[in-house]
């Protein structure tokens, strides 16, 4: 398992129920599920949830994000296939943008975008 060393603030969190297992700092979409391929998230988990279980997933703030690619400051963020962050190219949704960059796999810090 990754380690996540980024710091962050959480503002605001929603509980919704996981409709599967859910990794922490990985993107939960609102059905309570892993956020599909570049589709706009509710929010991200600070922990593992397990099926059935009402999970907390952060929605406002900075938050860490595990990422499947190189992040650069700045970057707009949207989600990979497995909820894992990657870079945003033109009409897919935006997440959160990169406050700090990754290279390779890894963790950034996002500022989430509602």
């Amino acid at each position: 398992m990754a380690v996540n060393d980024k710091t962050y603030n959480p503002v605001q969190a929603i509980s919704v129920k996981a409709l599967e297992d859910l990794n922490a700092f990985r993107f939960v979409s609102h059905l309570g599920s892993v956020c599909a391929l570049d589709s706009k998230a509710l929010g991200v988990s600070e922990v593992d949830w397990v099926n059935g279980e009402m999970a907390s997933v952060v929605s406002l703030g900075t938050i860490a994000i595990e990422t499947s690619t190189t992040v650069n400051i700045g970057d707009n963020i949207t989600s990979d296939a497995t909820g894992k962050g990657k870079p945003a190219i033109a009409s897919e949704e935006v997440n959160g943008r990169a406050i700090n960059n990754c290279t390779g796999a890894g963790f950034v810090t996002i500022n989430l975008v509602p």
